[in-house]
């Protein structure tokens, strides 16, 4: 699967001008999706692994079929990626908000919603908590580069 990731990279970057919809068979049997919205603010991916597996990435949409129960917050989503290995997502959301503005959303969703934080994690530039839920893991990362931007980074996938 790695080696189709890298292969959809390549073939983003050259389908995304040229094509608001196009499908490719790589060299191992998988086939890779690009779609792009309107003015290219948006692309879609999905690879779908000759074994079946497959793994969809979006960029610059809305998250709206986030599991309810997972605290997310508000802000652009630099990436979704979804796998059907464990279930796994991933998400990266960039707002200007500040870190300490999402750390406090984050300490009070966890525990409102149900999670056991089992792990966190405090420097200058980054707070991270790792949580539990009946079967699922959840990572949240919160970093800032300093200045004006904030990055949420989240894993969740079934243990």
């Amino acid at each position: 699967m790695r080696k189709n990731i890298l292969a959809a990279a390549a073939v983003i970057s050259i389908l995304s001008a040229c094509s608001r919809s196009h499908t490719v068979t790589v060299g191992d049997g998988a086939k890779v999706t690009v779609e792009t919205g309107k003015g290219g603010d948006d692309t879609a991916l999905h690879v779908q692994g000759k074994d079946g597996s497959s793994m969809d990435i979006n960029t610059g949409k809305t998250i709206t079929d986030y599991p309810g129960d997972v605290p997310l917050y508000t802000g652009k989503s630099a990436m979704d990626m979804k796998s059907g290995e464990k279930n796994a997502r991933v998400v990266m959301i960039q707002t200007p908000d500040s870190m300490e503005k999402i750390n406090t959303f984050y300490k009070s969703q966890l525990e409102s919603k149900g999670w056991k934080v089992e792990t966190t994690l405090n420097t200058d530039k980054m707070v991270m908590y790792k949580a539990s839920k009946e079967n699922r893991d959840l990572v949240v990362q919160i970093g800032t580069d300093g200045g004006n931007q904030s990055t949420v980074n989240q894993t969740l996938a079934d243990k």
